[in-house]
Order: structure tokens, then sequence, then C-alpha cells
């Protein structure tokens, strides 16, 4: 019986892509769950002044407005921005925050903000709202 030898680099790339996925951790800035960006990711953001260039960096999807929700009667709004219960304008305002105010960023959907959110009446829909945390819950 013949004893099969198989080169250096076909063993090696065999190993990554078997066992490459196991000592990975979550620590890269954009890792994390796709609703939340901690404190530690907005400030791991290079060369960045404001809290908009660190979502378009880390969350660009946070910042499209996937479906209007135009409805009969009712008036559409772009993604809306909060700092805890108050509300301070579109995504635009976050370009006048810098980092350093947030310990944390949350995206809530259109329909999870129009439900927890102050000032949200039933005519007006929204495709989802930034909610700016400035100190641990």
């Amino acid at each position: 019986m013949k004893r099969r030898t198989y080169p250096g680099p076909v063993l090696v790339s065999l190993a990554v892509v078997l066992f490459g996925g196991c000592a990975t951790t979550r620590t890269s800035a954009g890792s994390g769950p796709p609703d939340l960006l901690t404190r530690e990711q907005i400030m791991g953001v290079q060369g960045v002044t404001n809290l908009y260039d660190v979502v378009q960096r880390l969350r660009p999807r946070w910042l499209i407005v996937r479906v209007e929700n135009r409805t009969l009667g009712g008036a559409s709004v772009g993604i809306l921005v909060y700092q805890e219960q108050t509300l301070l304008g579109d995504v635009a305002t976050l370009r006048q925050l810098q980092p350093e105010i947030a310990y944390e960023l949350r995206f809530l959907d259109g329909t999870k903000a129009s439900t927890t959110l102050p000032g949200l009446g039933g005519n007006l829909h929204i495709p989802g709202a930034i909610i700016i945390s400035t100190h641990a819950h």
C-alpha cells in the first residue's frame, strides 16, 4: 500500500478551513449585534469627528430608508435620531454630535420606534430610529 503525502500548503489550507472560525472573537469594530454599537466600538473608529461618520462606517444600513412608508393621509419621514427619549431630528443631526458623547447607539425598526418612542403620533410613519444613550442603563 502506497502512502500518500500532502504538501505543507495543502494541510495548512485545510486546517484554516476546518478550524479557522473556532478561535475567532467578535472584537472588530463592525461586529456584534446588528442593532447595537457599544462605546468600545464607537470610540474604536479612527479618523471620525461625528456620530454620522461612525454609523456610516460601522452600520451604514441604519442610514438607508428601505421602504417608503406612505399611507393614505399619513405623513412619512426618514430615520429619526433620539437622545434617550428626546427627539433630536433626522440623521443629519448625527453630524453635529461628537462620538465621545455616546455610551451606545441602538437602531429600532419603524414598528418598534413608533410604539416605544415619544412624539410619534399615529399618522407619522417612520422607517426607523437611532437612539443615543449617553450613560449606562
